[in-house]
């Protein structure tokens, strides 16, 4: 276990990865954090400041700690660089302790920690010494905190025996050694995340130190995912994480003591890792190869067409809801910060101009082979839609996919099924008779989903195509619309139970407007989503992340939020022109 901590630690970044890991292990370790890292502020040297007493020491102590990532070498040391160790270390002496300490602790000695996640190399060793040699004449204190003193303590504090039991210490081990094989490593880590989160009869301190084992596990996975390029448990674990530790840390929201405090401050940690696993995914893996035609479909090294249209609509999905995070973080930027909510726009568009490119140069997104890959149309389309400049490209989207729909049921070949089995699925259809067709058609998702997307935008042919669709192929298939119920809040987080209710029967072959006005007012009458402590808590893109990963439908309101925004605008127009 401490060779995995110490690789890990070696690979941590200096900024966002290191000095983000230090607090909590502080905290864990009983000293009062009274100095985080900050941005855009100086801090004279200093990452992380602590005041307490370690184990091994007679006496409390303030803690200040010089962060550098990976090994100390004299690039580090003394490059002529300010943010080098020796230069930084002149200014917590000079600057930092006489004027920026706590007033509280300045009767107590102070010690600097050299802290990096490697180790000291020998080209730079006699260096430090001889430095540090002359300055402890002047009654200062100095330790290094190395990668292997890193790793003893993080195993000591958050990885105790008595804290991390040995299956987790097995899961977690298991789930590093089948990296190569991301379904095994994922049901590997998801066990640790579903042991480590369990709310059972713990108090809240403990739950705080679940989280955190939890929030240091993923970091250990996605450090060596990083190192082995393939980034895939990483994803699935980081998803899976944020969705249970949210569950596990809902006894915080509104609270304001110490464990509670801490609890949010870990959660925010394990959203900030989920965006940047999710945001490098797609980053490195997806957008280099969205405007060249099949280069995603040849990527997925397919033994068969089924291969390339599973792996592409999950894709579609992932980007997608990257893009819905990355206009959420756009909301949430103050309007003070220009560069940050330059950024977020920037994003935003480059997303939504990579998913028309992918679609444009992937034409097996134009055929969905299953059912429920209306849930990654549907983030697709919805995040599309925030600007309506896409919304001519999401009506030739849908026209195109009900098209070839209508076809594929005309000449009885891979119209979208309900089957589940990927052996079953590769054959689809074995047969072409009624019987068949009725036995694999069921029910539905995807076509209300066309038709209310339609009828909202006013694209009147997709919308005319499902309802020949329905009365041609269809008639016995049951339409349903999905909706979160009174259990959900209590299920949804963890899919522990299934949950939520559903509206059969919804009639497409109405008038468009009839359809609307009869699906919102059940979205009225059936407003569990509103009542979810993430939408309360305005963290709305985790509801559409945990529709994703459990491959739940897009609840309804999603859709007519869109509606609503339309018609107030439209309502305002014609307030204008009336004036």
């Amino acid at each position: 276990m401490k060779l995995m901590i110490r690789q890990y630690l070696s690979s941590l970044k200096e900024r966002g990865e290191l000095d983000a890991l230090l607090p909590d292990l502080l905290s864990q370790m009983g000293l009062e954090v009274f100095l985080k890292p900050g941005v855009g502020s100086r801090q004279y040297g200093v990452d992380v400041g602590a005041f307490g007493k370690l184990p091994n020491e007679s006496q409390s102590k303030v803690y200040l700690f010089s962060v550098k990532s990976g090994d100390l070498d004299r690039r580090d040391w003394d490059s002529t660089n300010p943010q080098d160790l020796r230069p930084s270390i002149n200014e917590i002496i000079d600057v930092f302790i006489p004027t920026r300490i706590p007033a509280e602790y300045n009767e107590y000695p102070v010690e600097i920690c050299l802290c990096f996640g490697g180790e000291v190399k020998e080209e730079v060793r006699a260096n430090v010494s001889m430095f540090l040699g002359k300055l402890k004449a002047y009654d200062l204190s100095f330790s290094e905190w190395n990668g292997d003193r890193l790793a003893e303590l993080i195993e000591q504090n958050m990885l105790r025996e008595e804290l991390l039991p040995k299956n987790c210490r097995g899961l977690l081990r298991k789930s590093l050694a089948m990296l190569d094989e991301p379904e095994v490593s994922f049901k590997h880590f998801s066990q640790l995340a579903i042991s480590l989160t369990c709310t059972d009869d713990k108090k809240p301190k403990n739950i705080l130190t679940g989280i955190r084992q939890l929030y240091l596990c993923l970091w250990i996975l996605y450090s060596w995912c990083r190192d082995e390029d393939n980034l895939e448990s990483a994803f699935l674990s980081a998803e899976f994480t944020m969705l249970n530790a949210w569950e596990a840390a809902k006894f915080a929201f509104g609270k304001k003591n110490k464990v509670a405090v801490s609890t949010l401050s870990t959660l925010d940690s394990i959203l900030k890792l989920n965006l940047q696993v999710s945001n490098q995914y797609i980053e490195d893996k997806i957008l280099p190869h969205c405007n060249s035609l099949y280069a995603l479909s040849h990527a997925v090294n397919p033994s068969c067409a089924t291969d390339v249209n599973l792996k592409l609509f999950d894709v579609l999905g992932r980007l997608a809801l990257t893009g819905c995070w990355s206009y959420w973080y756009l909301n949430q930027v103050s309007e003070e910060n220009l560069e940050a909510g330059k950024l977020s726009s920037e994003a935003v568009t480059k997303f939504q101009d990579s998913i028309k490119q992918l679609i444009v140069n992937n034409p097996i997104l134009f055929t969905p082979y299953k059912d429920e890959q209306a849930i990654d149309i549907v983030l697709a389309i919805w995040f599309l839609s925030l600007d309506q400049k896409n919304w001519r490209d999401i009506n030739s989207w849908l026209s195109n996919m009900s098209r070839d729909i209508y076809q594929m049921f005309k000449i009885g070949d891979k119209y979208p099924t309900t089957i589940r089995s990927y052996a079953e699925l590769i054959e689809h259809p074995v047969e072409k008779t009624d019987d068949y067709k009725k036995s694999v058609t069921k029910g539905s998702i995807l076509y209300p989903y066309i038709s209310v997307f339609s009828a909202i935008m006013e694209f009147s042919e997709p919308y005319e195509i499902v309802r020949k669709i329905k009365e041609e192929f269809l008639p016995h298939c049951n339409f349903q619309v999905y909706f979160l119920d009174e259990s959900s809040e209590e299920h949804f987080y963890r899919f522990d139970k299934m949950h939520g209710a559903t509206l059969s029967d919804v009639c497409l072959t109405e008038e468009p407007k009839e359809l609307i006005e009869q699906l919102s007012n059940e979205c009225d009458q059936s407003n569990k989503v509103y009542g979810m402590t993430a939408y309360k808590f305005s963290f709305w893109p985790i509801i559409l992340t945990g529709c994703r990963h459990y491959r739940l439908p897009i609840p309804m309101h999603f859709l007519f939020d869109i509606y609503k925004h339309e018609s107030a605008k439209q309502t305002e127009l014609e307030g204008e022109v009336n004036e």
